[in-house]
């Protein structure tokens, strides 16, 4: 239940609310009933604190995340992180009122690990084992009921997928007979930031430039240095690849200087869709090759850069970033090194005299109580010829 002072906000503009119920029945079983539902209670006398749910979309859906591959007992996704230039996006701290874990069948375990200030905090939630049919919040550890701004998260999941062939694959989406893992935890007060999601880089990068190689290679004009740049001067659409095919363009490949100053819907369109050209000249059609020379290599290096990449002649940084959070401002960076929690400090010592002598002799036993408990607990197992 949620605090008396704690809701969360329906409607806000939205005319409908929609329950998505999931069922696997790959045998097609003829007269299988159901009766989940869900009970709403529904208030016009708002309680002050709007609550909310921050999602981690670590993979959900076909293409977000590599398949799983088959005969490995313990295979994790990749970890999804928040880092704190992320979550400093918050405007206050967060309280969370509970932890829910989501994977199907071949999900083991999932933990959202938080570091504070370099120090590993652990996990929000205590799991030794996930299943799949017994699936529910839970409230946080008593530490982490609190998260603060600059908080990092680290969320990941493992599965067992010993049961598949060696050489087949599980592959990721939303059927049960697929995987996921969907982790998210329920907090107030609501923010903005609504959540976190993977993408491996190599998936996202076409979007800017269709091959990260062209970066760090030379091009055959020394005026325009990079091959990033000659690719874009010769060819928009082939730069831009994976854009022009998400808004199915079908019309004649051009390159840069006629998008800049070509006239006609077509290129105004473009203009608009891709703002990349200089942007005083370009509103008259009026840019130099001069101009257009210069811009190309800065539009190279944010394409590049985006990705941890210089452009040549610079060759300071040639391996592209390795992970994503891609709701983040900070989108693509290498995977940080979470710091190591703290041992476990022993702080005493109980008595652990214990004496086992022939099982049908008394037990001797030294020291206290508990000592007399362990032993007659000892005697017990090995009566049920356990031991």
């Amino acid at each position: 239940a949620f605090p008396e002072n704690v809701g969360f906000p329906i409607g806000e503009g939205q005319r409908w609310m929609v329950m998505q119920m999931h069922y696997y029945n790959p045998n097609m079983v003829k007269d299988v009933m159901d009766s989940s539902g869900v009970r709403l209670y529904l208030t016009k006398d708002l309680r002050p604190i709007d609550g909310a749910i921050m999602h981690f979309v670590v993979g959900t859906q076909t293409g977000q995340h590599p398949p799983l591959p088959g005969g490995k007992k313990d295979i994790a996704m990749e970890t999804l992180y928040a880092e704190p230039d992320c979550t400093k996006q918050w405007t206050e701290p967060l309280t969370v009122m509970d932890v829910a874990h989501h994977s199907h069948f071949k999900g083991t375990h999932q933990e959202i690990i938080v570091e504070r200030d370099g120090k590993n905090l652990g996990p929000m939630r205590k799991e030794f084992r996930f299943d799949y049919n017994h699936q529910t919040g839970l409230e946080p550890v008593s530490a982490l009921h609190t998260l603060y701004p600059g908080d990092r998260l680290a969320a990941t999941c493992h599965f067992d997928t010993s049961d598949v062939p060696e050489g087949e694959e599980v592959q990721i989406g939303e059927e049960s007979n697929k995987e996921m893992c969907y982790p998210t935890f329920s907090y107030y007060p609501k923010q903005k930031l609504t959540g976190f999601m993977y993408y491996p880089p190599e998936v996202i990068s076409p979007w800017y430039i269709r091959d990260l190689e062209w970066c760090s290679s030379p091009s055959d004009d020394e005026s325009l240095g990079s091959l990033c740049a000659e690719k874009l001067w010769m060819d928009v659409t082939d730069f831009y690849n994976q854009t022009f095919m998400y808004f199915e363009y079908d019309g004649e490949s051009f390159d840069y200087p006629s998008m800049c100053n070509g006239e006609g819907a077509e290129f105004a369109e473009s203009r608009k869709v891709l703002p990349i050209c200089p942007e005083e000249c370009s509103k008259t059609q009026s840019c130099s090759d001069e101009e257009l020379r210069l811009h190309t290599q800065g539009v190279c290096a944010y394409s590049c850069g985006m990705f941890g990449l210089s452009v040549y002649p610079d060759t300071s940084r040639t391996e592209a970033y390795n992970t994503a959070s891609v709701l983040c401002p900070n989108a693509f960076f290498n995977a940080p090194t979470l710091a190591e929690p703290d041992a476990c400090q022993v702080k005493g010592v109980l008595p652990q005299t214990i004496e086992l002598v022939d099982p049908d002799a008394n037990v001797g036993v030294k020291d206290s109580s508990w000592n007399s408990f362990a032993a007659l607990l000892l005697l017990g197992v090995y009566y049920a010829g356990i031991m």
